[in-house]
């Protein structure tokens, strides 16, 4: 359910560090109360930008063979998918009330379906408080639609150019961005946003060739 979480896992198999998948239900507990958390031999490292700088610090290079303009291009590219594709993410999933039972079962199945509405909604309405502030929950659907294509032709054009966003060699750009736009891609077929993915053949070719690059167990 977290693209956060598949680009950390992206990372680390790129890294060729040994690692393991441990999935936990709360993170209350762990550092920023939110995942991914990282155990390292210096501690857990919390956030996957936190992730990325400490994998770097071990000797990874996820923007290898790039420039200094191109090293700069990526990084805008991720904040683009973290910050503004993130967003409408979380609107699809937590806003759209033809999505939200699917997200809702998917989010809490382990609580007992008589809760499950009960238990959720407090969380629901602090994220939806949150789109509300921000802003993007204020817009239209056709509004919302608009601002999310300005970010999905441009990525379409540069995949339908070469295989990855930079170019011959996947970096840190594909590694935000197709997390993204896979876990739009697999949220709910209710979704608009999900079935305007499912009918882009070039973004799919796209993600299917991240995801071939680097398979995750």
């Amino acid at each position: 359910m977290s693209p956060f979480c598949i680009k950390s896992a992206l990372m680390l198999e790129l890294s060729g560090q040994p690692w393991q998948r441990s999935d936990m239900l709360d993170p209350t507990e762990m550092p920023h109360r939110k995942l991914p958390v990282l155990a390292t031999p210096d501690g857990q490292i919390a956030d996957s930008d936190g992730i990325r700088d400490w994998l770097e610090e071990q000797g990874a290079d996820f923007d290898a063979g790039l420039n200094t303009t191109e090293r700069a291009h990526a990084r805008a590219w991720v904040r683009l998918a973290e910050y503004h594709m993130g967003l409408h993410l979380l609107q699809m999933r937590w806003n759209d009330d033809t999505v939200w039972p699917e997200v809702r079962d998917q989010i809490f199945q382990p609580v007992p379906e008589p809760m499950r509405e009960e238990i959720s909604a407090p969380v629901r309405k602090e994220i939806q408080n949150g789109l509300q502030w921000q802003g993007l929950a204020r817009f239209s659907e056709a509004e919302r639609m608009h601002r999310l294509e300005q970010d999905l032709e441009p990525i379409a054009a540069l995949a339908a150019g070469s295989p990855f966003l930079m170019g011959e060699q996947i970096t840190s750009a594909d590694l935000s961005v197709a997390p993204f736009l896979a876990s739009m891609l697999h949220t709910s077929e209710a979704s608009v946003v999900s079935k305007r993915l499912r009918d882009d053949k070039v973004l799919c070719a796209y993600l299917s060739r991240v995801f071939e690059t680097v398979p995750l167990p």
